[in-house]
């Protein structure tokens, strides 16, 4: 899953949640799409979301999936590394992500690979909000928390 960083309004939640506090975190309720990419196309995505342009104020950074690890080397102006679940991605490799509207709507610009090219091999509609998806998890995974894990990691 890719998650806009700018659709994420509040710094933390909790202790207790209330629908109040949902809507006013993550404000945005838009369908939410899942393709299927190719390793190739999934390098694409981080090397571009990683690149160093990226990151002036302006650009769009994501949240990404716990099981994801991405290395980006500024000097050689690339994605150097790229695992999943600790194995590195192959070109031929098969994945799914998910993508907010927006996200998928503007994927040209956002990540580097047109809304055409990620309709190619899978493309559907999972949910109409995203935002019901977020109120689902938190009733299934309460008093759980998170760290900064290193996800993204940036050299000089």
């Amino acid at each position: 899953m890719f998650v806009g960083s700018g659709s994420i309004r509040a710094k933390e939640l909790g202790p207790v949640v209330t629908l109040r506090d949902i809507a006013t975190c993550f404000p945005y309720n838009g369908p939410l799409y899942k393709m299927t990419v190719t390793g190739s196309q999934l390098r694409t995505i981080f090397g571009h979301i990683m690149r160093r342009e990226n990151r002036n104020g302006e650009g769009e950074c994501y949240q990404v999936n716990g099981r994801a690890r991405a290395t980006y080397d500024d000097s050689q102006g690339m994605l150097t590394s790229l695992t999943i679940d600790g194995n590195e991605v192959s070109d031929e490799q098969r994945f799914s992500i998910c993508l907010q509207s927006h996200h998928y709507k503007n994927s040209r610009s956002y990540l580097g690979v047109a809304p055409d090219e990620l309709q190619v091999i899978k493309f559907k509609m999972v949910a109409t909000g995203s935002r019901e998806v977020l109120e689902e998890w938190l009733r299934n995974n309460q008093n759980c928390g998170r760290n900064v894990e290193g996800r993204l990691t940036y050299l000089n």
